[in-house]
Order: C-alpha cells, then sequence, then structure tokens
C-alpha cells in the first residue's frame, strides 16, 4: 500500500496586547469568562504535559551516546522546575505577572 505524505505547514502567532486595548474589545458572543481556577487548570495540565513529554526521551548515562552538538539536561533539573512551578502557582497563581 502506498500512501503519499503530503507536507504540511501551520503557523502559530502571538499578540502581545495592552490591557487596555484590550478592554476595549468586544468579546465573542459565545466566549466564556475566563478565571484563575480554569487558568490554574490549564497550567497544571500544561505542566504535567511537558514534564512527562520531556521525560520521555530520558536515558540513563549508559543508554547515551556521545553527540558533541547536542545538549543534554538532566532529568532532575527538569522535575525541580516542574516541583517550584507548581509550588508558585499553589502560592499564586498568577506569580508569572510579576
Amino acid at each position: 500500500m502506498n500512501i503519499v505524505r503530503t507536507p504540511s505547514v501551520a503557523q502559530i502567532g502571538i499578540s502581545v496586547e495592552l490591557l487596555d486595548s484590550l478592554a476595549q474589545q468586544t468579546p465573542v458572543g459565545s466566549a466564556a469568562v475566563s478565571s484563575v481556577d480554569s487558568f490554574t487548570q490549564f497550567t497544571q495540565k500544561m505542566l504535567d504535559n511537558f514534564y512527562n513529554f520531556a521525560s520521555s526521551f530520558a536515558l540513563s548515562q549508559a543508554q547515551m551516546t556521545p553527540n558533541p552538538s547536542e545538549m543534554f539536561i538532566p532529568a532532575n533539573v527538569v522535575l525541580k522546575w516542574y516541583e517550584n512551578f507548581q509550588r508558585r502557582l499553589a502560592q499564586n497563581p498568577l506569580f508569572w505577572k510579576t
């Protein structure tokens, strides 16, 4: 069975706006009002997803093949970042704004 694969291209954009200009925009009628709780839930899911993704590439030192063009981040460093971010999020869900 021959499957023809065509390349896909996607572009993601991020817009940084002043709060004053956002307040003047008309919200979409079906848009839900965001709350810190849903933001916290999203952030927790994002953290879990990142940690799981990064952990899926974990290797022991015995399994590593030296490659001078690649950098390796120890898994315990990712875990420490994950735990610190969770702690800070629990203390103040908007800590990232400061």
